[in-house]
This record gives structure tokens, C-alpha cells and sequence, in this order.
């Protein structure tokens, strides 16, 4: 079996978030809000399609901050960051959202009916329960394509982490997930729970990483700037 070739991180742009948004869709967090135990089905992978490019281009790209390790010509990881204080831009990308799949905006859906309007939401509730953190980013989604394991995986998710997390070696740097298993994740990488905000059947996340828990990257990948 040939050797993989060395993940590369850079900060994404626009060009780069088609393909982002692909790894993503295929590699999902696991969310599960009915509490059945199987993942949420998407209603319509078109609109959800449309969707992520759209917060991750909007929200990524112009408020917050959009980092990807690719691999050859693969992504393999990817780490999406805003800033804590978001009510008025989740409010926004809500709103944006809703024109351009044509869906319309109903006052209180079930969170597993609109799973990110609800975790948009508890996201924005339950930060506001941590005004005094000093904080300037948040992490919302970490995902990665599955194809490391182990220590190399850890390794992959700490490097994609490592330019904000050095960037903000002296702040804390907050996450928020609704995925057990990258609960478990963070938590190896050195986040410490906060708390929890219900969330259907399951529960939004809320974690911590103090400036003495700052991990560096590995040594395998070369960190760039686009």
C-alpha cells in the first residue's frame, strides 16, 4: 500500500468551499435530536448542499475563520470558527438561508424537523451563559474525512485546530457540539466541559480549552496561509 502523502492546513477561501462543504456532507457529524438512535435523516440533500456552502462561505468565511488540511488533492479535515458573539449573524444566516433553499421560516419547529436552526440557537443560548469568558473564537465544526485513525487522526484534528488555537494561546478558546464522538474528540485534544444545553434528545456541548491546554501541531504538517 503506497504511503499517504503529508496533510497541508491552510485558511480556506471561497474557491476551497465546494469541496469543503463535499467532505463535510459525506463525513457529517453524527446528530441525532428525535432520539432514535440513527442519525437525522436530511430532508432534501440539495438544500442541505446549498446550505453548508452558505455558512460556510458567510459565516467562515466573512465573520469567522474557515481552516482545512488537504491531503493530495483531498480534503481531509476541517475546523470552522466564529465569534462567540454570533446572535445577530446566526439570526442572519437563518434568514439567508431560508431565501435561497425556499424554505419557509416556521416561529418553533422540532429541532430534529430544523436541526440547524436548533443547534444555531442553543449554540447562541447557551453562549450567552458565558459572557465572561474571554474568548474570541468558537468552535462549531470539526470534522475529518475518516481515513486516519488513532494517534495519526489526533494528530490531523490538532494540526486543522492549531493556527486559531496558537493565534489564541493566551484566551481561552471555547466549543460547542452536539456529536458525542467529537465530543470525545475535544476532549482527548484538551477541552474541558463547560456544560450542556438540551437540545431535542440530545444535548449541545459546550467545552473549553484554557491557554496552558494550547496543543501544538504535529510535526508532519506545514502550516500556510492563503
Amino acid at each position: 500500500m503506497p504511503e499517504q502523502a503529508p496533510w497541508r492546513v491552510r485558511r480556506a477561501g471561497l474557491l476551497d468551499v465546494n469541496r469543503i462543504a463535499r467532505m463535510v456532507a459525506v463525513h457529517r457529524p453524527f446528530i441525532d435530536l428525535d432520539g432514535d438512535g440513527e442519525p437525522d435523516e436530511v430532508p432534501d440533500p440539495a438544500q442541505a448542499g446549498t446550505a453548508t456552502r452558505l455558512v460556510l462561505s458567510l459565516g467562515g468565511l466573512e465573520h469567522g475563520e474557515l481552516w482545512f488540511a488537504e491531503q493530495g488533492d483531498d480534503v481531509a479535515a476541517v475546523a470552522f470558527w466564529l465569534p462567540p458573539d454570533a446572535e445577530h449573524l446566526a439570526t442572519d444566516l437563518h434568514r439567508v438561508i431560508a431565501q435561497e433553499v425556499g424554505v419557509p421560516l416556521e416561529p418553533a419547529p422540532e429541532p430534529a424537523r430544523a436541526p440547524l436552526r436548533a443547534i444555531v440557537g442553543a449554540t447562541t443560548h447557551t453562549l450567552a451563559l458565558v459572557r465572561e469568558a474571554d474568548a474570541e473564537r468558537v468552535l462549531v465544526l470539526l470534522s475529518d474525512d475518516g481515513r486516519a485513525t488513532g494517534e495519526e487522526r489526533l494528530a490531523l484534528l490538532a494540526d486543522v485546530l492549531a493556527p486559531v488555537l496558537r493565534a489564541q494561546a493566551d484566551r481561552d478558546v471555547l466549543a460547542v457540539t452536539v456529536d458525542p464522538a467529537q465530543e470525545a474528540d475535544l476532549t482527548a485534544l484538551g477541552f474541558a466541559e463547560l456544560g450542556r444545553t438540551p437540545l431535542g434528545a440530545a444535548s449541545l456541548w459546550l467545552g473549553v480549552l484554557r491557554p496552558a491546554g494550547v496543543r501544538g501541531g504535529a510535526a508532519q504538517a506545514a502550516t500556510a496561509t492563503a
